[in-house]
């Protein structure tokens, strides 16, 4: 029965339409190269449901304030959302329901940044399309340039969705841009595919870690920037934080953080040094003025490796060998 549901639902995106719309398809016209974010998406098997709905300004902030207030503050200039319904109205296709969200950024890097946000750890990414995405039961995201588009739907399986994802970012006529250059700072070994993120503004920096949650880090003022990963095998973080400036006590702060949430805290030669509650190592250490640091790592000699490549750029030397022991609260 599950299998004659998932055929029913596929079969919605191969009713072609009107018979007038089958007989101007089935004259061959030169395809045209899509251009920019439409203002609409024509979609096989379904039907606009309603106009799309731009919301800019007052309108577009009061909405996001209540649940995706981190988009703000990666730059969304305005956001349209696209509702859809199945072509054919049949018993199989009753509730089924679609709505596209594009929100145009103020870059690249925003557009990305909010997709690391947005991305489940149970999400899939599909090879169907050739820019940064992300592969739900009920949803699908992905990055292409400046757009960052939210596919919502109901009713769809995973398949579908995939489909729609590719059909909706082959629309957008925009050029795949590369993810910010932090990315690249984020050492390879051992790293979880599609853990990367770009952190932008306080919601994001707190979502990734309650070490991040304190002004000193910049991220409330906008004057820093971070970069983020887990790393196999025990899912520790390594978390880069470059800034405008580097604010007065930094270390110091960081000391005092330590302590707060940490075990067998100690400081020298630069490097900030703790133990979480399973004994994982947490190291912290600034290059210049760029910072890094490394949450609930097993190995030590792992730990110092990521650390040391991490800020390799920033002419990091390495950190001294100092072995925390007991374990403390889980950062």
């Amino acid at each position: 029965m599950k299998r004659k549901a998932t055929w029913a639902i596929v079969a919605v995106f191969m009713v072609a339409g009107p018979l007038s719309a089958q007989v101007k398809r089935s004259r061959p016209v030169p395809k045209r190269p899509a251009v920019g974010i439409p203002s609409s998406f024509q979609l096989p098997g379904w039907l606009a449901n309603g106009v799309p709905r731009k919301l800019t300004g007052k309108a577009l902030a009061d909405l996001l304030s209540v649940d995706r207030r981190a988009a703000l503050q990666y730059g969304v200039k305005d956001l349209t959302v696209h509702r859809f319904k199945p072509a054919v109205r049949a018993k199989r296709t009753a509730g089924t329901e679609l709505t596209i969200e594009v929100y145009r950024m103020a870059s690249p890097e925003d557009a990305f940044g909010l997709f690391t946000f947005d991305r489940r750890i149970t999400d899939l990414a599909s090879s169907a399309l050739p820019v940064p995405n992300a592969i739900g039961e009920d949803h699908a995201i992905f990055a292409k340039s400046h757009a960052f588009v939210e596919i919502l739907t109901k009713g769809c399986d995973q398949a579908v969705i995939e489909k729609l994802a590719a059909t909706v970012a082959g629309k957008i006529g925009l050029p795949s841009a590369s993810p910010p250059h932090g990315i690249a700072q984020l050492p390879r070994p051992n790293l979880v595919p599609g853990s990367e993120r770009y952190l932008k503004g306080d919601i994001a920096a707190g979502a990734e870690s309650p070490l991040l949650n304190r002004d000193f880090w910049g991220f409330r003022a906008g004057t820093s920037r971070g970069y983020a990963a887990r790393y196999a095998p025990k899912d520790s973080k390594l978390i880069i934080v470059v800034f405008t400036e580097v604010p007065g006590g930094l270390a110091e702060s960081v000391l005092a953080l330590f302590k707060e949430y940490l075990e067998d805290v100690r400081q020298g030669d630069g490097l900030v040094v703790g133990a979480d509650v399973s004994g994982g190592i947490c190291l912290f250490r600034l290059a210049g003025k760029t910072a890094a640091m490394i949450i609930g790592e097993p190995d030590r000699a792992a730990a110092d490796a990521r650390l040391i490549e991490a800020l390799g750029d920033a002419g990091e030397e390495g950190p001294p060998a100092v072995s925390p022991a007991k374990s403390a609260p889980r950062a």
